[in-house]
């Protein structure tokens, strides 16, 4: 197998599975396996902490 090949079957993998949701953090290839490692920690608000209003100081 070219390592193309396995490279793009590890990309189309990962749109699969950040399509669904799930957020990859790393892939590791070793000749034909492929290791997706999905990320646990919940995507939270960016601007959370963020005091967003609109007043006086």
């Amino acid at each position: 197998m070219s390592s193309s090949k396995i490279e793009q079957r590890a990309l189309s993998l990962i749109n699969a599975f950040e399509r669904s949701g799930r957020m990859v953090s790393r892939v590791t290839i070793d000749g034909g396996k492929i290791e997706l490692v999905l990320s646990t920690e919940p995507t939270g608000d960016e601007f959370e902490r963020v005091d967003m209003r609109y007043d006086k100081t």
